[in-house]
């Protein structure tokens, strides 16, 4: 007499759920892109002592082990390097030194005179930490 409503099951749309897991790896692969420093690959250093993070906005210097100069983005020649300081120095508060370790010391002491002149009081020098 009375027929009941045949129900259907539930399903879940694979379409949305394949979306949301595409834009979570997105997220995944752009948010571990963020926290490297870009810029010339060196070998830094090694040293034993902790580094204490700053608030300060530093501008970063990197020198290769063959001497090329790099402050931001940009390849700089040594001469270059005080015009370039000052055109930078109203952005940043400090400056972090990222020095190939089979680097020569005069490329570093050029960096540090010409920072100096210009007015960086804070220079931070980047290590990687001994296991």
């Amino acid at each position: 007499m009375f027929e009941s409503p045949k129900r259907e099951a539930p399903s879940i749309g694979m379409t949305p759920l394949i979306d949301v897991v595409f834009i979570l790896l997105i997220f995944v692969v752009l948010a571990a892109n963020f926290d490297r420093i870009r810029g010339l690959k060196v070998d830094l250093p090694e040293a034993s002592s902790q580094y204490k993070p700053q608030k300060r906005k530093a501008l970063v210097v990197t020198i290769t082990a063959k001497g090329v100069m790099q402050v931001g983005d940009d390849i700089v020649k040594p001469e270059q390097l005080e015009a370039t300081f000052k055109r930078l120095r109203k952005k940043h508060d400090a400056l972090l030194l990222r020095g190939d370790g089979k680097s020569n010391l005069k490329f570093t002491v050029k960096v540090l005179d010409a920072a100096s002149n210009v007015g960086f009081t804070s220079v931070s020098l980047a290590t990687r930490r001994t296991p």
